[in-house]
């Protein structure tokens, strides 16, 4: 009984020592080893995560941690032959069935949808809907909707709604609705609704609406309405506007800063007080005119008109003046065609140094709808002689006469 009780006694000591030793053991360990433990986790499942993550940086792109591919085929981001390090790959082909996303491209990229790039593009870039470059484009970009580009253009844009980009272009650029870049542009931009350029611009601007560039313009502009700096060139459009020009405004209404803008006070052979406003250069300018009977009348013969001039200088103080012009005139509201139109070539002096004097002959081309009972007489304080008068078909009729006009100008 003593021998069975000794070896029970053996057994069971034997069996609680190893775990005792594992406890005194783990009581040894020292606070290094533990951090070092610790350390060696965190790193263990922090590499995990960054294996198993993917990556979408679309604006930024660090050179150091692509590769050059030849050929890439996706169906979609990260789904093709680039797989999940698509965003860290420059491909010099790339092809795209819905859309593509990349490091740049070399050559050539085309896919149904969309292209993004993360990097510089050249080459060759088409899509169904739009191109986005975090980078450079050298080269050609063709989008159903939209171009994007983060830094300079130089190539061509060409894009169903719009072409945007964050530095300067060199180039074309058409769209449907409008190209933007708030840098120099240098070349054609071309839209069916406005163009903008933030500093400079180097070529021509056309548009269907709109043409902005606030500093220089060294070429022309073509819109609607159009506003440059300093323009070197030409304008054309309904409104223009410039704060200097070397060239010629072209338009229904031209505003040149540092141009030709004068009020006129004058009398003429039908009306004895006419208002016209000029503005635009002395090349080229626009008038538009306002005049009136100063009658105590219920029905008050009044007129409107619009016209365009030059005003050559011929001395140090007289200027020569050619105007084309055309004034409706009525008795009370506008009820029927009656139209002075007027050829008149004569001078003004310059009196003061924002006051001139002017005079000169006109040439009156009258149309007007004969079946019209209630035009106004066209003279009431002078008596120039009709010198022939037509009739034409759908109650027309026309006259004509020698008149003049004369007044002061004030600057």
């Amino acid at each position: 009984m003593n021998t069975i009780s000794k070896i029970l006694a053996t057994a069971a000591f034997f069996s609680i020592s190893p775990v005792e030793t594992k406890a005194h053991s783990s009581l040894e360990e020292t606070p290094i080893d533990s951090l070092q433990k610790v350390e060696s986790t965190v790193s263990f499942y922090s590499n995990v995560e960054k294996t198993g993550t993917l990556k979408f940086q679309p604006f930024s792109v660090n050179t150091e941690d692509t590769t050059i591919v030849s050929v890439q085929f996706a169906f979609v981001p990260f789904v093709g032959t680039n797989g999940t390090q698509s965003g860290n790959m420059i491909n010099d082909v790339s092809f795209n069935l819905l859309g593509g996303y990349s490091a740049g491209t070399r050559a050539f990229e085309m896919a149904g949808l969309f292209n993004i790039n993360r990097g510089d593009m050249t080459g060759v870039q088409l899509a169904g809907l739009f191109n986005q470059v975090g980078g450079k484009v050298d080269g050609v970009q063709l989008a159903g909707l939209f171009n994007s580009n983060l830094q300079s253009v130089k190539g061509v844009q060409l894009a169903g709604l719009t072409n945007f980009t964050t530095g300067e272009v060199e180039g074309v650029q058409l769209a449907g609705l409008a190209n933007f870049s708030p840098k120099s542009v240098k070349g054609v931009q071309i839209a069916g609704l406005a163009n903008f350029s933030g500093k400079n611009t180097e070529g021509s601007q056309i548009a269907g609406l709109a043409n902005f560039t606030p500093h220089e313009v060294k070429g022309s502009q073509v819109g609607t309405f159009n506003y440059g700096g300093n323009v070197d060139g030409f304008q054309l459009g309904v409104f223009n506007y410039a704060d200097s020009m070397s060239g010629v405004p072209v338009g229904l209404i031209s505003f040149v800063r540092s141009g030709y803008q004068t009020v006129e006070i004058g009398v003429n052979e039908v009306l004895p007080l006419n208002l016209a406003l000029r503005t635009g250069k002395r090349e080229f300018y626009n008038i538009l005119f306002a005049g009136i009977r100063p009658e105590i009348n219920e029905d008050v013969t009044w007129a409107f008109g619009y016209g365009v001039g030059t005003s050559p200088r011929l001395g140090k103080k007289t200027f020569l003046n050619v105007e084309v012009s055309s004034e409706q005139l009525n008795k009370g509201n506008v009820q029927s065609l009656n139209l002075i139109n007027k050829l008149y070539v004569g001078a003004d002096y310059q009196v003061a140094k924002k006051m001139a004097l002017f005079a000169g002959p006109t040439i009156n081309f009258r149309v007007y709808d004969d079946s019209f009972d209630g035009h106004p007489d066209l003279f009431t304080y002078t008596k120039p002689q009709i010198r022939n008068e037509n009739s034409y078909s759908e109650n027309i009729s026309s006259q004509w006469w020698w008149g003049f006009r004369a007044g002061f100008r004030f600057f």
